[in-house]
């Protein structure tokens, strides 16, 4: 009789440990990969837009050195050279020159995802469209044309 009451179940518990180990185990695992993941996509998209301010700080940077010129006296262009990453957070990206009435803007866009930014700088002299890839972008003052402006090229 005493044997019928200490009955050996110890065959189920050891696969039943197993089996909630391993389903504790995968829940946990996915989870730190799902949290990861969103963490390396936000440090990705904070890399590519701080990389994009610098970006059109520099060009804005070398638009007002070259507004500081006496341009009404000017017989020959003058030009800045300056050398950015060609790729940022591994994404090339264009950089527009917009005049506008008050100040003049420099969005600097990324050509696949949707990272972009707007610098923004007060000039005295005109400034003209345009647009550059990244890589070595030239800021001149052209005297060439009928416009005599500042612009930006590849």
């Amino acid at each position: 009789m005493i044997g019928s009451l200490f009955a050996d179940t110890r065959g189920v518990s050891p696969a039943v440990t197993q089996a909630l180990t391993i389903g504790i185990s995968t829940i946990l695992i996915t989870g730190l990969l799902i949290a990861g993941g969103s963490l390396i996509e936000g440090q990705t998209e904070n890399v590519a837009r701080e990389g994009l301010i610098d970006i059109g700080s520099g060009v804005a940077t070398d638009l007002v050195r070259l507004d500081q010129f006496n341009t009404s006296t000017l017989n020959s262009d003058i030009e800045f050279r300056s050398r950015y990453p060609e790729r940022v957070a591994g994404e090339q990206y264009r950089i527009s020159l917009v005049p506008t009435s008050s100040q003049t803007r420099i969005y600097v866009n990324s050509t696949v995802e949707d990272y972009s930014t707007v610098v923004r700088f007060e000039n005295q002299s005109r400034i003209c469209s345009g647009t550059a890839d990244g890589g070595a972008v030239t800021v001149r003052f052209n005297t060439s044309s009928s416009a005599q402006c500042m612009e930006i090229r590849d």
